[in-house]
Parts: structure tokens; C-alpha cells; sequence
């Protein structure tokens, strides 16, 4: 009997990579921990990169519903400039876009198994709520959750972060004024970005540092009553309506992870997403370098290559995009560095768009 290739995760790394090797033959099993469809923390930003890839899988952005961008915004106190992307993004939910995908992979022939809790490895076996599975090979695609005995280190110098999402019902005046935008928000201690997902819905995924958020009273309320002090969250969110009781929130976000090839994990396991490269939220790449992974990893999968060379592959494609964006993040952090960084994009606002272009992953043509 041959043993499928087990996907841990059926995010967007865990079901592109699942209809990858389904559609090139290969037995395949995905193991979702979730019963149904779930939002998840996330910026929710697919910028080209990560629109090329859907539509290779056959799914459009804007056919799930995704809304367009051609422009971004940065706000920093009562500054406000704008300059175009250099290339058209799209905002759509993780619940619609992780569904789509998901639906892919199954007719794809991949066998999608929800409401599955793993709970660690055995050698080539994944150990399970619902019993074992014996794999040829293994595919770690939990995002930014860590699987019991396989955590990701935290990267030297990194500081621990905090991400909360909410989703906010809008007024039709403010979506009018975000229409075609991204909008950046620089404060002290992290950054908040705001953008439409949906006809009448934005989402406003934020970071911030673990201490200010102890300082700012470690509630979701405290911090959001700080947040209303910046001018344009008072505009947009004011009268918004949340769409969640709560936001959804994770910690200890480990910002600047690149896996190292030779990590030390089992030699069948595989990293894909988060698990693999973990880069600053601002640059809107994540989704992109998840869905890269994916790629990379069905290529060296059908082509014979191993785990180690597949690890040294992503983070060959990955690894400069993500020392690009923690220098990006670092700076932002920093108050000095803040304050000459708006003066800049005051007088010149195409920095906004060098930043954009030169924060995007390099193009990988092998599809």
C-alpha cells in the first residue's frame, strides 16, 4: 500500500500544496483542525505574487468577492500621504479564500479530513485525535500556530509581538474613502492596516509589541480606546460596527523566522507557510510566501528532491524578502527613525511605492 503524503494544516500553504500533488498524481491526505469555515488572524492583503498563484489553481480573487487596490496610504499621527502600488492587490477574507481552497484541494483528489486536532509526530507517523496515519511524507502547514516538539525558534533580536484582527461593518462614506486602498497605520509600539474585504465590511489586522501592549493596559478595550487617538482609526472606526465579539488575537509571533535547511526537524517533514518563513506583516507578502511554499514544495516533491532541499530552496526566494521587511519594521519601532521616515515620504510620496516594489518576493516562472 502506498502511504499518501500527509498536510498538517488547510490554510492556504496546506491546500494549494494538497492540489499541487493531488493534480500530479500523488495520494494525499490534509488534516484540518477546524470543523468549518474560520477567519484567522491575518492581514488579509494578496498582492500579485499571491493573486498569480490562486489563478494558476484556477481560483480569481475577484471572483471570491475580493475588492481592489491600487493605492496605498501611510498615516502617522495627523500626516497622510498616498502613492500607487506598483501593481494591482486585491482584500478578501480568510474565511471565503481558505474555503475556496480547500474546496480545490478535495476536487482536486486530495482527501480533506476536518476536525482533526494533531497532536505531535512519530517518525514518519502523524499521531492524531483521529488515530494514526503512516506518511510518505509530511507537510507542517499549521501557520502560526506551532505543532507539540516542532516550534520555530525565535529569531536573534526579535521582540515578542502580539496580532489581533477584527472585522468592522462600515458607513458608506468610509468605504467610498477607502475605496482602491491599503491603508498604513504608524503609532507607537506597532501598526494597524486597514482595508476592505468585502461590499461593506474592512479589516484592520494590527501588530504590536508585547510590552506596549502591557503597557496600554493588556485589554482589548484599553488598547482600542488608545487606538481611537489616531486620527484616522477615530474616522474610519468611530462609527463602525464590529463584526466579531471579540478580535481574534495570537502571540509571540516570532517576526524574521527563515527555517534553517538543516534545522535539526525529522527528515520527512516539510515546512510550508508560516512554518518556513515568517516576514513583517507590513509588507503584505505573507500570503504570498505561503503560496509560494506550496509551490516550491509540490515541485521538489514530484521531482524526487528531499525535505533539506526544498528548505534551502524557500529560503533562497524567501529569505531577502524577509531581512527586506524586518528592516521595514524595525524601523518603523524605533521613534527617531519614525519621525525621519514620514519627513521623507512627506516630500517624496513614491517612497511609498519603492518600498512596496522592493518588498516583493522574486518572480519564480517553473508553473
Amino acid at each position: 500500500m502506498v502511504k499518501p503524503v500527509i498536510v498538517i494544516g488547510g490554510g492556504l500553504a496546506g491546500a494549494a500544496a494538497a492540489t499541487r500533488l493531488a493534480r500530479h498524481g500523488r495520494s494525499v491526505v490534509l488534516l484540518e483542525r477546524e470543523q468549518g469555515p474560520h477567519e484567522k488572524v491575518c492581514g488579509e492583503f494578496l498582492s500579485i505574487e499571491a493573486c498569480q498563484h490562486l489563478e494558476h489553481l484556477g481560483l480569481t480573487p475577484a471572483a471570491l468577492g475580493a475588492v481592489p487596490m491600487d493605492r496605498v496610504r501611510l498615516h502617522h499621527g495627523h500626516l497622510t500621504r498616498e502613492a500607487p502600488l506598483p501593481f494591482v492587490a486585491h482584500g478578501l477574507s480568510r474565511k471565503v479564500l481558505d474555503e475556496a481552497l480547500l474546496e480545490t484541494a478535495a476536487a482536486a483528489g486530495a482527501h480533506v479530513t476536518r476536525g482533526v486536532r494533531v497532536t505531535g509526530l512519530r517518525g514518519a507517523t502523524v499521531l492524531s485525535s483521529h488515530g494514526e496515519h503512516e506518511a510518505s511524507e509530511i507537510l507542517l502547514a499549521t501557520g502560526k500556530h506551532d505543532l507539540r516538539g516542532l516550534p520555530r525558534p525565535s529569531p536573534a533580536g526579535s521582540k515578542g509581538y502580539i496580532g489581533l484582527k477584527m472585522h468592522w461593518r462600515c458607513s458608506a462614506a468610509v468605504l467610498a474613502q477607502m475605496e482602491g486602498a491599503i491603508e498604513l497605520v504608524v503609532f507607537d509600539g506597532g501598526y494597524a492596516g486597514l482595508q476592505r474585504v468585502g461590499a461593506r465590511d474592512i479589516n484592520m489586522c494590527l501588530v504590536i509589541r508585547r510590552d506596549r501592549f502591557a503597557e496600554l493596559g493588556s485589554t482589548w478595550p484599553s488598547l482600542l480606546e488608545h487606538l481611537l487617538r489616531e486620527p484616522i482609526l477615530a474616522r474610519r472606526l468611530g462609527e463602525a460596527e464590529p463584526r466579531m465579539a471579540r478580535p481574534l488575537a495570537i502571540a509571540n509571533l516570532p517576526y524574521g523566522f527563515v527555517h534553517e535547511p538543516d534545522g535539526g526537524d525529522a527528515p520527512d517533514v516539510w515546512r510550508l507557510g508560516d512554518q518556513v518563513a515568517m516576514t513583517a506583516s507590513l509588507t503584505g507578502d505573507g500570503m504570498a510566501i505561503a503560496l509560494r511554499s506550496a509551490q516550491l514544495a509540490a515541485e521538489a516533491l514530484v521531482g524526487g528532491a528531499n525535505a533539506t532541499t526544498y528548505h534551502r530552496r524557500v529560503a533562497a526566494q524567501a529569505g531577502g524578502q524577509v531581512r527586506r521587511a524586518m528592516r521595514l519594521q524595525r524601523a518603523a519601532e524605533r521613534p527617531w527613525a519614525r519621525a525621519v521616515g514620514t519627513r521623507l515620504v512627506a516630500a517624496w510620496p513614491g517612497l511609498l511605492t519603492w518600498a512596496a516594489q522592493a518588498t516583493r518576493l522574486p518572480a519564480h516562472t517553473t508553473d
